[in-house]
């Protein structure tokens, strides 16, 4: 399974007022800060990988042609304005499009994100749940600028002195004085999180987007009563999948104690404007690391995965995922997704307040079943 690039690296130049840029061209030109861009964004570890670049489109166009694309590097470029993509460069329409189309298309060959601008991407990026690293070279004069580095609140960030490969102290250029600092921003990572299922003999999960059994009182209940926040005032975080959400109905899907967030590539506006839907993202880590600064703001008591097949496969094999918990229906049922096998980590361990025996509701037994992780 690919792993899921969660650090965003932002390269930047900035002047005393913040300016980055005039008229498409930096108002300056440092010799010292362009071999460090080059160093920075070109070096990997793998040697079988490359660095990407993201940049707009402004950016793309203000690399002097023989330059473009960067060489050594996977170029992206953010617009919507572009038909064609330029020969060894990818368009992505958006800023959630281009970080997908590097976790899933391009997850094998990318060793590492560098945002290079402009001021509309470096803002997407600081905005977003991902962890934050700016590599920032402040020049210690004022130029006349018309583009900005937004801002950022530098307590929310953590200065790294003697950062690796980038140089300390005052350098001094055609009498220009500069100093390059790093600065990262943790969401403190992803929080830990159980899953709650319930599947048939043949482990089918869901038939034309519906359960595939007849409704089962006892199991609803079970499944409401543990996802439902324990702490007055503080909520759940319910993580699913896009066609599992359209499929969710009544209180479920209205419950005041539910932060519901979606895992989705696709309909995203739609998403986003229903009013029930607290979060949009596109993989489980960032759905993760959303979870968990609710988590250290103390609005959120427990986060739990629900599905569906692909959210089920990628959160059951998730270092962080800690308890699943598991109706077996005994019975087959027509299906047309399934319940990914529960690999060797995670015993089966029982709970208290779980009762462990065979239950019989609507004509159907089932069995509630509670896996540990346990390496």
């Amino acid at each position: 399974m690919s792993q899921t690039k969660s650090t965003l690296n932002l390269v930047v130049a900035a002047c005393k007022s913040r300016g980055i840029g005039k008229n498409g061209q930096l108002p300056w030109r440092i010799r010292k800060d362009m071999d460090f861009f080059k160093k920075i964004t070109m070096e990997t570890k793998d040697p079988d990988k490359k660095n990407v670049v993201i940049m707009g489109r402004k950016t793309w166009f203000s690399i002097p042609e023989k330059f473009r694309p960067l060489p050594k590097r996977i170029n992206i470029v953010l617009s919507r304005e572009m038909k064609e993509a330029p020969p060894g460069v990818y368009i992505a329409r958006s800023f959630d499009e281009a970080i997908t189309m590097v976790n899933k298309d391009l997850s094998d060959k990318v060793e590492s994100i560098y945002i290079i601008g402009g001021s509309s991407i470096y803002k997407a990026a600081m905005d977003s749940d991902y962890n934050i690293r700016i590599f920032l070279t402040k020049i210690l004069a004022d130029y006349d600028c018309d583009t900005f580095l937004p801002q950022f609140d530098e307590n929310l960030y953590k200065i790294i002195e003697n950062y690796e490969g980038v140089p300390t102290g005052t350098q001094t250029e055609k009498d220009i004085d500069f100093i390059f600092e790093v600065y990262e921003k943790k969401v403190n990572q992803m929080c830990e999180f159980d899953i709650m299922a319930a599947m048939c003999s043949n482990r089918g999960i869901g038939m034309n987007n519906k359960l595939p059994w007849p409704c089962i009182a006892k199991d609803y209940e079970y499944y409401t009563q543990k996802c439902s926040p324990t702490i007055k005032g503080k909520y759940t975080v319910v993580i699913k999948g896009r066609m599992t959400w359209e499929s969710t109905k009544g209180l479920e899907r209205t419950h005041p104690g539910y932060l519901n967030v979606i895992i989705s590539h696709s309909k995203r506006d739609q998403l986003e404007s229903d009013e029930y839907v607290n979060k949009v993202t596109d993989n489980l880590d960032t759905a993760l690391i959303y979870a968990n600064t609710l988590k250290q703001e103390g609005k959120c008591e427990r986060v739990w995965v629900l599905g569906g097949q692909k959210v089920y496969d990628d959160a059951i094999h998730h270092p962080c995922c800690k308890k699943i918990y598991l109706t077996e229906i005994y019975k087959d049922f027509p299906s047309d997704t399934f319940f990914p096998p529960i690999p060797s980590c995670f015993k089966e361990t029982g709970e208290a307040g779980v009762d462990p025996d065979i239950q019989e509701d609507n004509g159907l037994q089932f069995q509630f079943k509670v896996f540990t992780r346990t390496e």
